[in-house]
């Protein structure tokens, strides 16, 4: 007992008093240490990369994101500059458009009333022609009338001459 006594005694007798095995622990140990040698040789620096590139894509992304929105924003004030000389523009066009129709509606209105004067001065110069028409068939009716009167009372023909004197000379009293 004295042996058990004597190798329970020190570091081996505390394993053996925990229930470990000295020599699985040193050989845990190593092959712990060796994975961890090749996962730090292998694995861990693609991982590392990876990690990185990552990390390098999300400060791309948020450094695009800003000058995204600071474009945005400055496409928002052009659009807002754009609208207010679209409209400055449309109220040009249509000044111009408005004069452009009161001069048009001016000049059809100026036709007209040239083309409204121009018939009644054509009617009244064909009135006149017409009652002058008028006129002289009269005339010439009432000539014709005041013969077959004279004719009828005096009984005898008179001649053309001694007619259209006494026709001149009666129409001339009244």
């Amino acid at each position: 007992m004295t042996i058990l006594l004597a190798e329970s005694s020190g570091i081996g007798g505390l394993f053996t008093a925990l229930g470990l095995n000295v020599q699985s622990l040193v050989l845990n140990t190593l092959a712990f240490l060796v994975i961890v040698a090749v996962l730090g040789k292998y694995v861990y620096p693609s991982l590392i990369k990876a990690l990185d590139a990552k990390k390098d894509e999300l400060e791309a992304a948020v450094r695009l994101e800003h000058e995204a929105k600071e474009a945005l924003e400055k496409a928002g004030s052009k659009a807002e500059a754009v609208i207010a000389e679209a409209r400055v523009a449309a109220g040009e066009i249509l000044a111009a458009t408005k004069e452009a129709a009161t001069a048009q509606l001016d000049e059809a209105r100026a036709k007209s009333e040239a083309q409204a004067t121009r018939t009644i001065n054509e009617a009244r110069e064909q009135l006149a022609r017409d009652v002058s028409d008028a006129r002289k068939t009269l005339r010439t009716d009432t000539a014709r009338l005041v013969a077959a009167t004279t004719e009828t009372i005096l009984g005898e023909k008179l001649d053309g001459k001694h007619d259209a004197e006494l026709i001149d000379r009666s129409l001339e009293i009244k």
